[in-house]
């Protein structure tokens, strides 16, 4: 049965999201949840406290100055102009302009580049444009590091270079016209990389974790009072062209009489000493003037001669396709399915993508739900679980421009006669894994120092390398603590049979077993059922059991959780940013993708001496004093 997810870009809180599931064939359509209620626009409501104007930013500088400054600036407009605002802060360019067109915004503070795509794309309003010392354009930058040896644009071929967003103006079109002009192409960088704001971009040269980066003129000093050496550990390689200042742009719809009450109050508000102080705090603005559209035209023909068509721009006038294939299970199996599309729902509404996915029936579905989104012109197929390797692999091959990133399974460079179709050297493929055998460990750690019997068992589902990984950390974790523990193990072939995972469970509790590690799926939720039934400890899998398993939380004591929404939302991050690359990405202890969920209703229950032991293996594992003992 094939289904599918449709998300509308949507604006943090104040912005709707809008889930719709529509099916092939004969599958009944899913009803849209309630939408929020929105007054009547009438010259009358609109900007009072009836119904506030939605006043977004894009995240251009420093997020919290940026919010901090909204917040002022809306009690200013409504106590000396009677403009009632609500203001926010984007995710992303992108997202403020898909805000903006969608009419989820009223007003949008958009960057230069910005304003063009939402003037062109929906027909938005300029109302005005910033100024700055006494400008109303400014420059854009590159920055190295001065004690770099990059003294000229052609030394930067090589280098890593880091943009602030596709949108940008001054952190990407422009700087990339000024590498082009000086013979640098983007495939002549070692590495290019967006930060998502200027600050960000101009830190990363000051860290030295780029070689280059591209901001506007100049971004250090607003971060000279945290970083005074900023200004002599960086220096200006080239400035780009006159670029027209920010905006403050409607949409195209907002009432005349609104647009122009607003904008009134705008170039009164920043004459005088309150509004100033605002509008400089949110973006350094020093004051503003009414815009004109026509001074924005360089813009065009600069996007123009890159070859760049604003209005089927990729990620940023137009979303990105992305498809999810889960396994088998249902999209609310409280395991691998659920997780990873809730991390893709979560990236949906954070970037211009649309993410849809289908339901695996069987096993013969994996290549034929692939093959579907490959040749209906997806941008990144991900695909859920091991057993999905095989699948992957073939479409990976076939489609080579396509990329794949995939939950479990890790591919590495073929070696000479090597059959394992999982060491295929697939430059389009990223292997999202995790390091189950340490948070399996601290797990066992846990339960060796828990059990009373001396007995321990563990309920897996099929026997492949991330479930062994979970039994050999969890078995070695709890003898480092126990010595002399019995350590029970079963391998039962398949994640979706808690029947026969509960009947495994019973006879481990039968030979004295008084906690059970469910490491399978459903099947390994038989034998957490097991253990509840008869009062014993369970400790969940993959996820924290105790919100997807309330059925069992009273015998949870933990679980092993790896962070699948974490990273499926950090890989489609990765990918609009242009930054995603093939090869394995590992979540362990030290980066935080995995570790153990809290103990909740054992946390009274568990003495401290075992907690101490929890923390100090933890501690341990991530310094390499010692091993989970797991061997691939």
């Amino acid at each position: 049965m094939y289904k599918r997810f449709f998300h509308i870009l949507s604006l943090l809180v104040i912005l709707a999201m809008v889930l719709g599931a529509c099916s092939r064939a004969a599958t009944p359509t899913a009803t849209p949840p309630p939408q929020p209620t929105q007054a009547p626009e009438t010259k009358e409501e609109i900007g009072t406290d009836a119904r506030p104007l939605v006043n977004v930013f894009v995240p251009s500088g420093d997020t919290q100055k940026i919010v901090d400054g909204g917040s002022r600036l809306d009690a200013l407009l409504k106590s000396k102009y009677g403009v009632v605002t609500k203001s926010s802060v984007a995710t992303s360019y992108a997202a403020a302009i898909e805000a903006l067109c969608a009419g989820k915004a009223d007003i949008v503070w958009l960057a230069t580049l910005s304003y063009v795509l939402a003037h062109d794309k929906c027909g938005a309003v300029l109302a005005v444009t910033s100024v700055r010392r006494g400008s109303a354009t400014y420059k854009g930058q590159i920055l190295v590091r001065s004690d770099s040896n990059i003294n000229t644009i052609a030394d930067l071929k090589g280098k890593k270079f880091a943009f602030t967003d596709a949108a940008s103006t001054s952190g990407y079109l422009y700087p990339v016209g000024l590498l082009k002009k000086n013979g640098v192409e983007l495939k002549d960088l070692a590495e290019a990389v967006f930060t998502g704001s200027h600050n960000a971009a101009a830190l990363a040269v000051y860290r030295g974790s780029v070689d280059a980066a591209a901001t506007f003129i100049d971004v250090r000093d607003q971060e000279e009072k945290t970083f005074p050496d900023i200004k002599q550990k960086t220096k200006v390689l080239a400035t780009t062209d006159d670029i027209p200042n920010d905006t403050i742009t409607f949409r195209k719809d907002l009432p005349a009489a609104v647009q122009k009450k607003f904008k009134d109050a705008m170039l009164d508000l920043v004459k005088t000493d309150d509004g100033k102080k605002i509008v400089f705090d949110i973006y350094e603005w020093d004051g503003a003037v009414p815009g004109d559209d026509k001074l924005f035209e360089p813009v065009r023909q600069a996007a123009a001669s890159l070859g760049i068509q604003l209005q089927n721009w990729k990620g940023v006038s137009v979303p990105f396709k992305i498809a999810v294939v889960l396994d088998t299970g249902g999209e609310n199996d409280k395991s691998f399915n659920e997780y990873t599309l809730k991390g893709a729902q979560r990236a949906a509404q954070d970037f211009l993508v649309k993410v849809d996915y289908v339901v695996s029936q069987a096993a013969t579905d994996y290549e034929k739900n692939i093959e579907t989104f490959a040749s209906e012109g997806y941008d990144l197929i991900i695909t859920v679980g091991f057993l999905m390797g095989d699948a992957t692999t073939v479409k990976a091959k076939q489609y080579p421009n396509l990329k794949f990133a995939i939950i479990d399974v890790a591919y590495f460079p073929a070696k000479a006669g090597d059959p394992d179709p999982y060491t295929t050297d697939l430059k389009n493929v990223t292997s999202l894994m995790f390091q189950e055998d340490e948070v399996g460990y601290l797990a066992g750690v846990l339960a060796g120092c828990m059990t009373k019997t001396g007995v321990i068992g563990s309920v897996s589902g099929m026997e492949i390398p991330p479930v062994i990984k979970f039994v050999v950390g969890y078995q070695n974790g709890a003898k480092s603590v126990k010595p002399d523990v019995k350590a029970l193990n079963v391998y039962i072939p398949n994640f979706n049979d808690p029947a026969t995972g509960k009947q495994a469970g019973q006879q481990q509790i039968a030979q004295n077993a008084d906690v059970i590690f469910g490491v399978g799926g459903n099947t390994g939720n038989g034998g957490l059922l097991a253990a509840k039934e008869k009062g014993l400890m369970a400790i969940g899998v993959d996820v924290d059991q105790y919100f997807t398993y309330p059925e069992v939380k009273d015998a949870l004591i933990t679980s092993a959780a790896k962070n699948m929404d974490v990273a499926t939302y950090n890989a489609i991050r990765n990918f609009t940013r242009g930054t995603l690359r093939a090869g394995v990405f590992t979540s362990n202890l030290a980066n935080g993708g995995i570790g153990l969920a809290p103990y909740h209703d054992w946390d009274s229950k568990i003495p401290q001496e075992c907690k101490d032991k929890v923390d100090q293996a933890k501690k341990d594992l991530v310094a390499g004093k010692i091993t989970t003992g797991y061997k691939p």
